[in-house]
Formats: C-alpha cells, structure tokens, sequence
C-alpha cells in the first residue's frame, strides 16, 4: 500500500437525497452544482441556500464538498460567477472545479485561500498541461477520460491526482466537444450537453452504406473499474470520482457503498472482493454494459445495440396473450420493480404481480412462472425480461454516526470536567464545584449512564473515561446541561469548518496590440486547396497531415499528442501544452477563449489567439469592448468545425474490424449520417490515428468579415475539407474581397 497516499471517494449528488445517501454510504466528499455555471444544467442542482445548508451537513459528518463551476463564461458572466464564488467560498466550500482559464486566474488572484481542481473539461492529458495548470494556481487536476492508468501514474506532478472509476463516459476527447453546442445550439461546455453520442448514425464509405450491427455507433458502454481498483489504490492516485449528478440517490448509494467496501478492505490489508448479489445490484441500478474503458486500454469500449441502461437478465416470457404476459423467472422479483422487454424496447414499473393461480402477490422467488397485466401491448413471445429498476430503499436520513471520545473528571473540591474528542477537535466544559454528598452520592454508573445519553444527536461513543471520587455529590440535571453543552459545541465546530475568505483586488492588464493588416489563414486537407492558396498568393497555410507539408506552412499540432521535436517554421497550437510548451504561435479554437480574461492569460504565449466557435457576434462584440485599439484574436469565418475528436476510431472498429489500421491511409471517404439524413464527414488523423467529426454544415461568415474589421478583428481562418480547387478559389476570393472593400 502507498502509505503516502489518503485516498478519497469523490461521490456525485444531483440532489439533497442523494447527498443523504453520499453521506450514509461512506463517501469522503461530494460533489454537487449550483443552478448556473456547472456542467449538468439539467440536474436538479442546488441554490445558494441549500449549498450553505449541504455544506454544514456534509462537513459535520467529515464529508468535503467541492462544487462544480466548470463551464465556460462569457465577458458579461463574468461579476456573477466572481459573487457566486465569493459566496460559496464564505459558506466553507472546500473546493471548485473549474473549466475556463480566464476566470481560474481570477479566482486564484482574488481569493487565494480558495482550493481550485482543474475540471476534466480542460482536456488534462500530458505533463506539459499539468504543468501549466500548476503555474496557474490549481491544487488538483482530474484526468481526462481518455488518458491511460499507465500514463497517469508515470506522470511526475505537485497537483493532487483525480480519476473518474465508474459511470458514464464521454466518447469525445474531454472538453473537445462542439456537437451538442453546433447542431442543437446547447453546449457541452455550458453543462448543456444534448447527448449527441446516444443517438443512432450509420456510416457510409464512398457514399455506399456499411452494415453495422446495431446503429449506436458513438455510444460508449459505462466505466467499471472494479477488476482494476486494486492497480489504483496502489498508485498515487489521490481522488477515485464516480461519475453521475443525474443518477439517482439510489445509484448514488449503491456505486458508492460498493467502492467504499473495497476501499476499507485495502486499508485493511485484506484481498478485494465484491460479491455476486452487489455486482448484480450494481448493474440493475444502472449500466449500459461495463468497459475497462481507456483507463486500462479497454478496445470494447462502444455498445452499438442500445444507449440507455441495460438492466440485468430476469428471465424470459413464455406467453403472451392480449391480457396477460407470462414470464419465466432466473432471479427473484418483487413488486414495484421495473423491468424492460428488450427485444420491443418496452418497459413498465410492476405494480400488479400474479402467480399461477392469478393471486397477487408481492414478490417471487427463481425459477417461479409469473403473470402480469399486458396494458403495453405485447405481442412477442420471444423476449428477454431485464430488470432495470431494482426495488431499493431510499434513506430518508442520515444513519451515520459520528465517533468520539469522552473523559469525566468529578474530584471532590474539585471542578466537574467533560472533555469531548472526535480526533480533530477537543471540548472542554467545566461545571460546578464538586461537594461531598451528605445523603445520596453520585455512583459512577450513574455519571456512565447520563453521559452515554447521546439521543438524537450524529455523534456516538467510541471511548467513555471517568475519574471520580468515591461519595460525592452530582446534580444529575447539570450533568446533562454539560453534555448537551459539549455536544452542541463540537457540532457548531465540524459544521462550520472552514478557511478564511481572503479578498485580494484584481484586474486583467490588457496589452495593446499592433494592427499589422489582415491575415487569412487557411486549413487545406489537399493538394488542390494549396494549389489555390498559392495562385492567390496567400502565405499562411495551415496543414495537419504531415505528408502535405513544405517550407514555411504552418503545423496543427494534434490534440492528443504532444511532441518536442518539431522543426516547421511556425505551429497552430490546439491545447494548453502545446501552447506552453511552443510560444508565439497561432491558437486554435480549442483553447476555449470566450472572455478577455482567458484572452489575456494565455496571449504572452502566442502570435494570435482564436476565439471559440461558440461566440455569437454579440459576445465577440462585447469581448472586443476590452481592446479598443485592435488585438491580436482570431475568428473562423468558413469551414466545417470540429465537433468530436475521439480516441476511439470507428473506420477501425466498423471497417478494419478492429485489425491492424490503414482505413485513413486508403483515401476513402467516410460519413455518419444522423437521423435526419445530415452527413458529418470523418477525418482520421494519420499521425494519431484518432477520429475527427466534422459538422455537416459549413459554416460562413464571410459576409460579416467588414463587421468583424470594424470591431478590431484582423485575423480570419478558413478551413477546407473536401473542396475542389474550383471551391477553394471561389471561397478565397470571396474573403479578400471582403476584405478590400474595407
């Protein structure tokens, strides 16, 4: 065992039942979201009211709280989310987790006390981003989804270590997507994610459909780490996190509890082992089957047949008629569970049972036939019976007790004494004078009794000691007045455990940039798009495969792989490593700038920035506010955005079958095709053999390029996919044109 490690449960709660049921099942900390700035606007969430009141309850049971402001934030966000913080931060919030740089640096510059954990949002994947989050204040990073166990462990850091082990997961590179926020206008980064990944797509090669089986070709199966949990406890890993603020208290409880067994059975030198009736628990509460995933270099990690919770095999029907299902059990039911035909995708909640007699019953037992009212409709009889609602108990309160130790001291002449310890604080009472008793002395099974008298309150006796002279006297009411005292004072301490709000004054310094004329830069994918840059005399061209690269274009970094020996004569940087790690360069949009603060941060790192793709002219408008002479940012005015880039590469799984790849090296192209017919091109990466969705709609700005000029823009970004040099000249041509009319 790392005996330098204490290692913590990081639990999800969505709502106050599943705080109760974080607390009860052993979580060492939480993690829950306000109504605004966290990344599952869809969860109930909590106001600042219930925050303050979950604090208090949570650190009374020794149970952190860190709350979720990871999304991304606009100029004119930025005073609210700063108030929000400054609140949550007098409440006693152990920590924040957060996603947008701009506001991190803020934060840390005016409130330094506070601990701030990097969000899996930032796409933390390499030493070079660990290394710049360190510079910018962050106390711990969690590690993005797709980053092996191997890897992380290697990774030398002074930043606490955070892990997802269990839940759902994220196809994309985490951060990195733009599906949601592109085609249904909800961002994944503003905690508006739509799920794009669940839905059904089919792919085509040359415009020729591939046979898949099942349609779900982006919906990934859910995290179990449990075969592997030992390998992370081993490892200087500090925070094992289990995804799942929209599950509920009964998930929350199960996953946790589970966990937790595991965690106490490490501490205890013994051999990890879950049984087969928590596993099963465990997968009815929610699975959509398990995966190692990318944490242990899982290669099935995708479930094609179904995007939703699978449940666990019940048993089977065995008739139907328009009445009456008849279904034949291989584990036992009880009333008011749920359950799912899979093959007809029909599910109901049990609330009438039958038995063979047609007697309502209230549950049966293995091998039993059963009956229930056919109001759904069925008319298959060859169907697989799931149970996806387990009937488990919600608590309602917190079962949770809270050890410490009491000592008594009664010396004749002396004053009573009660010192309360729960290890971390001590209390110490004094009450009245001790006087020799003159009829009825005060036994010392009696002060026992009175001081055991912990009633309703967290707290239970681990340790009781009394020193006490013999035939004294004791007023038994006073007694209790002190215990009580005792016990309310140490709860007022563990409630309101908190560090000091410190308040530092701050403000972005904004350079002033230099406008040096318009620049075009433009993302070719073929030899015919750089033929038409170059007839056109533009200079800066921009290639991410390496085999179309000459003299002078410029180089798009791949996002997940960073590299130290780069020699082309200038870079388009895409994430926080390559950006530290090669300044003066171009950013791309993937750095997520959507405020001046951002901006401002990282632009001592590079030539130009990009701003995100999610900026409507409005909040460009309004960022620009902060740079009235110009600056150095950038604006995509055409091409296709990047909505996914995935570590998983469907070409390999669905095409290759999962041999050694060369889809991406044949020229083919690639599609998925949504429900509604729209065509998302695919493009594989040579260098990283990752996969790239592209939007299947173009994006054109380029009639809004004189709006841009007049805000102080002058750096505009074309990129091609597919166009012919015919395109690709009349798309160029367009641009400069706008520009000169300026």
């Amino acid at each position: 065992m790392n005996k330098k490690v204490k290692h913590e449960l990081l639990v999800p709660a969505g709502n106050y039942a599943s705080v109760v049921a974080a607390i009860n099942n052993g979580a060492d900390a939480i993690y829950i979201g306000g109504k605004k700035f966290g990344a599952r606007a869809f969860a109930s969430n909590f106001s600042e009211e219930e925050i303050e009141n979950v604090i208090k309850l949570c650190h009374l049971y020794g149970v952190k709280v860190y709350i979720t402001v990871n999304t991304l934030v606009y100029d004119n966000e930025i005073e609210e989310a700063i108030n929000y913080i400054r609140n949550i931060h007098s409440y006693g919030v152990d920590a924040v987790i957060m996603q947008d740089v701009g506001l991190i640096n803020l934060v840390h510059q005016m409130f330094p006390n506070l601990e701030i954990h990097a969000s899996t949002q930032m796409h933390n994947h390499s030493k070079e981003s660990l290394k710049f989050l360190e510079n910018l204040g962050i106390k711990r990073v969690v590690f993005a989804r797709e980053m092996p166990y191997e890897y992380m462990s290697e990774i030398e850091t002074n930043l606490e270590k955070e892990v997802f082990i269990h839940g759902s997961l994220c196809v994309s590179y985490s951060g990195q997507c733009l599906f949601s926020s592109c085609i249904l206008n909800r961002s994944g980064n503003r905690g508006e994610c739509a799920g794009m990944c669940r839905l059904p797509y089919k792919i085509y090669e040359n415009g020729n459909l591939i046979s898949t089986k099942g349609n779900y070709l982006l919906s990934p199966k859910d995290l179990c780490s449990i075969d592997h949990f030992k390998e992370l406890l081993d490892s200087d890993i500090v925070s094992f996190k289990i995804e799942g603020r929209m599950k509920s208290p009964a998930y929350v409880g199960t996953v946790t509890r589970i966990y937790k067994n595991l965690m106490n059975q490490y501490e205890n030198g013994e051999e990890l082992c879950v049984n087969e009736k928590d596993l099963d628990l465990l997968k009815s509460i929610f699975n959509r089957e398990y995966t190692r995933g990318f944490l242990f270099n899982d290669k099935d990690i995708m479930n094609f047949m179904a995007p939703n919770h699978m449940g666990v095999h019940l048993g089977d029907v065995i008739g139907v008629t328009t009445k009456k299902i008849k279904i034949k059990l291989d584990r036992d039911l009880k009333q008011f569970e749920g359950i799912r035909f899979k093959e007809s995708n029909k599910g109901i909640t049990i609330n009438f049972l039958y038995d063979e007699k047609d007697n309502l019953i209230n549950g049966a037992k293995k091998g039993d036939i059963v009956y229930l009212d056919n109001f759904i409709n069925l008319k298959n009889t060859l169907e697989e019976v799931l149970l996806t609602t387990p009937l488990v108990k919600d608590d309602e309160n917190i079962t949770k007790k809270i050890p410490i130790d009491v000592q008594c001291e009664a010396r004749l002449n002396d004053v009573l004494t009660i010192t309360i310890t729960d290890g971390e604080n001590t209390i110490i009472l004094k009450g009245n004078s001790i006087q020799e008793s003159k009829t009825s002395p005060v036994t010392q099974e009696r002060i026992e009794s009175c001081l055991r008298k912990t009633g309703n309150t967290p707290f239970e006796i681990k340790e009781l000691q009394i020193k006490c002279d013999e035939n004294i006297f004791i007023s038994i009411g006073s007694l209790n007045a002190l215990r009580r005292e005792a016990l309310d004072k140490l709860k007022g301490i563990r409630e309101n455990t908190k560090v000091d709000v410190i308040e530092n004054s701050f403000s972005s310094v904004a350079a002033e940039y230099e406008n040096t004329g318009e620049v075009i830069n433009v993302l070719v994918r073929s030899e015919e798009q750089i033929k038409a840059c170059k007839d056109l005399g533009i200079k800066n061209i921009i290639v991410e495969n390496p085999k179309l690269m000459e003299p002078y274009f410029i180089y798009k970094v791949p996002r997940d792989k960073i590299e130290h020996k780069y020699s082309f004569a200038e870079l388009l940087v895409t994430d926080y490593a390559s950006m530290s790690i090669y300044p003066n360069n171009i950013g791309d949009y993937h750095l997520n700038i959507t405020n001046h603060y951002t901006f401002d941060y990282i632009k001592p790192h590079l030539r130009t920035a990009m701003l995100s793709v999610e900026m409507s002219f409005d909040q460009i408008q309004e960022f620009m506010k902060y740079y009235p002479y110009g600056n150095a940012s950038e604006i995509l005015v055409y091409g296709r955005v990047e909505l996914m880039l995935m570590k998983y590469c469907p070409l390999n799984r669905i095409v290759n079958k999962d041999k050694v790849c060369q889809v991406c090296q044949k020229g083919n192209k690639y599609e998925l095709e949504d429900r509604n017919k729209a065509l998302y091109p695919l493009i594989n990466n040579p260098v990283t053999h990752s996969t790239t969705i592209l939007n299947c709609e173009i994006t054109n700005k380029i009639n809004d390029i004189n709006k841009y000029l007049d805000l102080g823009i002058h750096n505009f970004r074309v990129e091609f996919t597919d166009e012919d040099y015919d395109k690709s000249m009349e798309v160029l041509t367009s641009v400069i044109n706008e520009i000169k009319r300026k």
